[in-house]
């Protein structure tokens, strides 16, 4: 394991191989780089894995929750993490929270980027229980009193279930990642911190049509919080973009990618795996 210490906060990765050509894997909310380990077997001779744990998961910390995760402020920890490992270019994979944060390292260092592989990524449109990151500050007091007494929060959920606002995977997805008070302060402090951190899709659709870098785009075709249909205004406005459905919900989409990946479709690294 790596340890990288910003004045912001700690962050922890494990690194595969040891070739100049780099891949950066950021792995979903409630995860760690322990969930992106099965892409280690895709591995080539010549490419190192650099697996990241994203602050609050995994061995990543962040020092205080009164200072929000800027781009300005991931930038610089991009920057520092490429001096410590000794890269400049790089291709970004990431599946869910990570995808969104793959994203938000494509528009911030377009120039190094080598490739995208996006996996059912957050911070495009996603459903309600995804987008709650996004809420403005006011909406903080509610979620912290959510860590403290779930109860009425669960409550509401299974109203909305029963009326069929709700789809029962989300409920499902819901309350596995809530179920222990640490694991619902995981979701507040990620909200408090990430809240604000929103993506210029605008210019990433602009720079993905003019850079022309191979992107694609992993959804499940039973995954009901992040959908193709979802991601399709993002992604019919990059036409060399490639839009692969698989049959799996969320939660089988990391192994079920893997496996397509390994049998060389899409836009691997760079196009050696066609």
């Amino acid at each position: 394991m790596n340890s990288l210490e910003t004045p912001w906060g700690r962050l922890v990765y494990d690194q595969l191989g040891d070739g100049p050509e780099v891949f950066l894997f950021f792995h979903g909310f409630g995860q760690s780089h322990l969930d992106m380990l099965p892409f280690g077997r895709l591995i080539q001779p010549g490419q190192r894995f650099l697996f990241i744990d994203l602050f609050f998961h995994g061995n990543s910390s962040w020092h205080d929750t009164s200072i929000p995760l800027t781009k300005v402020i991931w930038s610089k920890i991009v920057q520092e993490v490429s001096v410590q490992a000794g890269f400049k270019d790089f291709h970004l994979v990431g599946f869910s929270m990570g995808g969104k944060f793959s994203l938000l390292t494509f528009e911030l260092f377009p120039e190094r980027v080598k490739s995208l592989t996006l996996l059912a990524p957050d911070g495009i449109k996603t459903g309600l229980f995804y987008n709650l990151n996004s809420y403005p500050d006011y909406f903080h007091p509610f979620f912290k009193g959510v860590v403290f007494k779930p109860q009425r929060f669960f409550g509401i959920m299974d109203g909305l279930h029963s009326v069929g606002i709700i789809e029962t995977s989300l409920i499902k997805f819901v309350k596995t990642q809530m179920q222990t008070r640490s694991k619902r302060a995981q979701v507040y402090l990620s909200w408090k911190v990430f809240g604000n951190l929103q993506l210029s899709l605008g210019k990433i659709i602009q720079l993905a049509r003019s850079k022309k870098i191979p992107i694609q785009l992993f959804t499940g075709k039973f995954d009901k919080m992040v959908t193709a249909s979802n991601l399709s205004r993002f992604s019919t406005k990059i036409p060399h973009l490639k839009a692969i459905s698989l049959p799996v919900g969320h939660g089988k989409l990391i192994a079920a990618s893997v496996e397509k990946l390994g049998l060389g479709i899409g836009d691997w690294g760079l196009g050696n795996r066609d």
